[in-house]
């Protein structure tokens, strides 16, 4: 079966979500050779910017010329572990290693490109599998090049700042009581705080300035 263009994209509409890009395409067979000739099958191979999606059409067993559509299997790329475009000149194999929708899957492909690339199951069918594979390497590389994660979660690197220095507390300057007050030492606080205590009022020397003249005394 030749997979046009039209037919792709026909295809693509049906199985791509919204926003998610083809990036590849290829046709490959398989017809292992301990089955006999009794299973064949033809895979469309699509590369997106998301996952992997293979197309599996398989022939009739009653009627070999008719080919229907079997099933899709999707395999995001961080759940491919191998492809590869493999072989020698024209007879190239695609190697697909991974866990899909419906479980592992191991293949090994054979890229058809029949009298050079003219009787192909599509156009420039083995330059389409090379795409195929450098999407899976591209996305591959791509999170060794993202930005660190921190471990908050947030993704955001955590800046430390340096403390600011510590600046000296001035030295408190020196009391000066009133004329005819003394220092007295304020009352520690008890459990609720204490109100400290008026300072005692100590008598100026007589003949000091602001003082009072002594009593007179008449007999």
């Amino acid at each position: 079966m030749f997979f046009s263009d039209l037919h792709v994209q026909i295809l693509s509409r049906g199985i791509l979500n919204p926003g998610e890009q083809l990036v590849g395409q290829t046709v490959t067979s398989y017809m292992p050779w301990w089955a006999f000739g009794f299973i064949r099958r033809q895979y469309l191979v699509l590369a997106t910017d998301q996952r992997l999606i293979l197309v599996d059409h398989r022939y009739s067993f009653l009627q070999p010329l008719e080919q229907r559509l079997h099933q899709v299997d999707s395999i995001a790329w961080s759940n491919v572990q191998e492809l590869k475009v493999k072989g020698l000149f024209m007879k190239k194999k695609l190697r697909v290693r991974g866990v899909g929708e419906h479980g592992p899957i191991s293949l090994t492909m054979p890229i058809p490109n029949g009298f050079f690339g003219l009787l192909a199951p599509m156009k420039n069918n083995i330059p389409g599998a090379k795409t195929v594979e450098a999407a899976f390497q591209a996305n591959q590389a791509a999170p060794a090049l993202g930005a660190p994660v921190s471990q908050n979660g947030y993704g955001a690197p955590q800046i430390a700042f340096a403390p600011a220095p510590q600046l000296a507390a001035p030295a408190p300057a020196p009391q000066q009581n009133a004329p005819g007050y003394a220092s007295v030492a304020p009352p520690a606080p008890g459990q609720y705080g204490v109100a400290p205590a008026p300072a005692p009022f100590a008598a100026p020397p007589a003949g000091a300035p602001g003082s009072y003249p002594p009593p007179r005394t008449w007999s």
